[in-house]
Parts: C-alpha cells; structure tokens; sequence
C-alpha cells in the first residue's frame, strides 16, 4: 500500500479519487489547502501527490519544484479543470508524471498511478545501487546543488553525452571533472577545449589535427586534441561559440567517432567520452540559425543546469570556510576566521559573478591584511557592504512599519470599541473613551513608578491630591 496525498478543495473530487484509490488497496490522506499540502509532504513519507492547480491559498503549479524536493521526494499528478498548454508545459519542465484534464475516468487514474509507483521503486531500487560520486572539488549541500549532484551520479559511469549550462563562475568545469573522476574513463585523460579561444582559421588544425604539409608552417604531422582524448573524456567549454562550419563537421564526429586530420585521406578514430558546456541559451541560437538542432540533440543527451549562487546562498558558509582554507594555504598564511557580520555581509550580496566572485573576494579579504587572525566587514569591496546597508536599512524600515501599524491598528481598535451600534450622542461616547483613556494612563503611570507617588507628581504634573482622588475613582490600587 503506497502512501498517497490528495490537495484538492473540491469534495466530490477528492471523494472520486479517494474511491479509485481505495479500490487499488491505498488509503489516501486529504487535505484541501496548498499550505496543508506542503506542511503534509515535509512531514510524512509520501509517495504519490495527486495536486490541483486553483487552490483557495495558491496556485499548485508553483508548488511543484517544493512538492518533489521534500525528503521523499514523491511523484507528482496534475489534475485541473482549466488546462492550458502553457500550464502544462510549465508542469512537465518541473517534472510531474502527468498533466490529467477533469472529468477522468477510473480507468485513467488507475493507470497513471500503477505506472508511477512502479516507476517510483525502480527508481529507488537503481538510487540505492549506486555508489555514492567523488565530490571532492565541489562545495555545498543546498536542494538546488544537490538536485545537480543526484544527476552527475546518475550519468557519470555510462558514456552518455552531457551538456552543462549556466552563468558564468558557476563551476561548469568544476563538474565536468567530477563527471570524468566518477566515470570508467578517469584513468585516462581529461582533455579541455576552450571553443571561445580556438582561433577560427586553425580552429580544424587544433581539434583534429593535421598531417606535414597540410598548410604553410605544417612542417610535421601534429595531433588534434579530439585524438588527445582518445579513451578519456573531451571537455568542450563554451561550445556555443564554435563556428557554424565546424559544428558540422562535428556533428559527424560524435556519430561515427572517426575523422580526417587537415590534409589527410585516412580517418582516424578516438572513442572519447563529451562534456559540453555554455553560459548561452543554445536553444535560443537555434532559433536564429547560429546553432545546429541536431548537434544540439546529440549534446543534450544528460542536460545539468548550474544554479546562480544568488538561488543557493545556503552554500555561502560552506564555500567560505572551503576557501579560506585553501587561499590561505596558497599564500602560506595560517588558516583564518571570520566574525558574523562578514558571513551577513557576504549572505546579503547577489554575487552577479558567482562563486568565481566569491573567491576573488575572499582573497582580496585575506591580503587586505595578511597577519589578521580574523576577517571583518571592513575587508571587503564598499559595493558588497553597501549592499548589506541597504538591506540592513530595508528590513529595520519594513519593522518600523509593521510596528506602527500594529500600534495604528490596535489603537482604532481601541477606540473602535467606543462606537458601537446603536452609535450614542457624542459627549456620552467622549466621556466613555477620556475614562478608559485615564484609566490606561494611571494604570501605567503607577506600574511605572511601582506606587511610588512623589515619582508619579514628577512624571504626570498633577498634584498630590488629584492623584488620590482619580485613583479612587478608577479603582486603581497601588500596589
């Protein structure tokens, strides 16, 4: 019996479901609200979330990403009554199972939720097979890096071509060796090609080499890199900037792993395993016909998409520590601390250049001054402290607002109790508010001075005697 959650305000549609379900020996759990929903998933094991998209309290479309990052990670079916291509297609980029229009049949619900909780234990059977990848040279356990880990463990020992994408700094590199160190090709070479630095006119030479003579200067056979790689694995880093020309040739080479060095007439063949990586939308180049769909097809075979460290700011404190060590090594400094206010500081940036930023920045902290024990705010560049301010000045803004309003709103309430229907003649209600507002006054007036009454003359300005006098009439005693 899998466990399987129900979101959905609609009682005949949970009661419909609820019946298939329990006619397939489950027992669902329902509930009718999105915070219900996600309150449910993070703590109870679940295995199957049947989710609606209009709920009372959001929408289940932007819930989807929370839903399947909860610790059981459990399968997601759509179910709406208003489906739109746009809804569906936002759904599948997320990962449901499926995308199911109301009214369904029994049939429909019953099949869909076989097939995914038979793909549910396959899954968890192959998870639970694998060894767990090398990540040495990589820092962070944020859901969002994670969810890029699970995939390099997933495609690093077969041979499957791999696309890495991203901005720039956000260690595409970095996991392109991971996927070669966990691979069956890490004993032999990782061979990197920088396709934004390959000079167009030589740009064949460089990749497949050439034989003597090919060209002028061609005084003796040189060997390309696609033949360095033979057995191990080519990294090809910024590959949307490889000529249209040479994409085709390519092309030909990841289908048939052989080739003709510049100026030869016998092919040549390297089995090497591809990594491509680009911080530009190749999807958007083919579009404009600066990219080849199907050289596209065959590097997306695996597609992990870097996160901006501005979406995982959880990992600040790990990278941090990672390379304070590692920089303080490097300069032959003992290793260092930091206060609290520079991790806030750090925390608070967008770090538009990503974790490549993050590393310039800690060195320049580090060399602001060498024989400092510890690294403080004042190290580092105005423009990230800045930012801290800003946000700092934001956020106490925000409290002040909150507070006043709160002060506002409980004083309407006060003297909203005043007016109450029927409403009365005006001198009876503001003799009835002054006496509660006295009451108050001397209330905590005298809480204040903790009845100390020479105190209180000082602070009310009135005399001994009217003191006495409107205390009795409150019945307000001193103590």
């Amino acid at each position: 019996m899998a466990d399987i959650l129900i979101i959905d305000d609609d009682p005949e549609i949970r009661t419909i479901l609820a019946k298939h379900l329990n006619d397939m020996d489950h027992m669902p759990m329902v509930v009718e609200t999105l915070s219900d929903g996600l309150e449910t998933v993070k703590s109870v094991s679940i295995d199957l979330v049947f989710l609606d998209v209009n709920l009372p309290d959001g929408s289940g479309l932007d819930a989807v990403e929370t839903i399947k990052a909860a610790p059981s990670k459990p399968e997601v079916i759509i179910i709406t009554g208003e489906g739109n291509e746009k809804g569906a297609e936002m759904a599948f980029s997320h990962g449901v199972w499926d995308y199911i229009l109301k009214p369904f049949s029994s049939h429909e619900i019953k099949l869909q939720v076989q097939r995914s909780l038979a793909f549910r234990e396959s899954k968890s059977h192959l998870e639970s097979s694998e060894q767990q990848i090398d990540r040495a040279c990589i820092t962070g356990s944020s859901p969002e890096l994670m969810s890029c880990l699970n995939l390099v463990a997933k495609c690093a020992r077969t041979d499957t071509n791999v696309l890495i994408t991203g901005p720039t700094g956000t260690g595409k590199e970095l996991f392109a060796k991971t996927i070669h160190s966990n691979s069956r090709q890490d004993k032999d070479k990782f061979v990197v090609v920088d396709c934004a630095a390959l000079p167009e006119k030589l740009v064949e030479s460089v990749l497949f080499g050439h034989v003597k003579g090919a060209f002028t200067g061609a005084d003796s056979r040189q060997e390309g890199l696609v033949k360095q790689a033979d057995g191990g694995t080519l990294f090809l880093d910024e590959i949307g900037e490889l000529p249209m020309a040479m994409q085709t040739r390519f092309l030909r080479v990841l289908q048939e792993r052989k080739y003709k060095p510049v100026g030869g007439t016998r092919e040549i063949e390297s089995r090497f395993r591809l990594v491509a990586a680009t911080n530009r939308d190749l999807d958007k180049m083919v579009e404009e016909d600066s990219f080849r769909s199907d050289l596209l097809f065959r590097l997306k075979t695996v597609h992990i998409e870097l996160p901006p460290l501005k979406s995982c700011k959880s990992d600040i404190k790990d990278l941090i520590l990672h390379y304070i060590y590692s920089l303080c090594v490097h300069h032959g400094f003992e290793n260092k601390g930091f206060v609290p206010e520079f991790l806030k500081t750090l925390e608070a940036y967008d770090w538009p250049g990503n974790v490549r930023e993050l590393i310039s920045v800690l060195e320049m902290a580090i060399l602001a001054d060498p024989k400092a024990p510890m690294l403080y705010p004042n190290f580092l560049p105005g423009k990230i402290r800045l930012k801290y301010l800003k946000t700092a000045i934001g956020k106490a803004e925000v409290g002040t607002r909150e507070e006043t309003s709160d002060q506002n709103s409980s004083a309407r309430s006060n003297w909203a109790s005043f007016l109450a229907d029927p409403i009365g003649p005006l001198k009876k209600v503001k003799e009835e508010a002054m006496d509660g507002f006295v009451k108050a006054y001397l209330e905590k007036m005298i809480s204040s001075t903790k009845g100390d009454i020479d105190s209180a003359i000082k602070i009310s300005g009135l005399s001994k005697s009217h003191i006495y006098s409107l205390l009795k009439k409150y019945n307000i005693s001193r103590k």
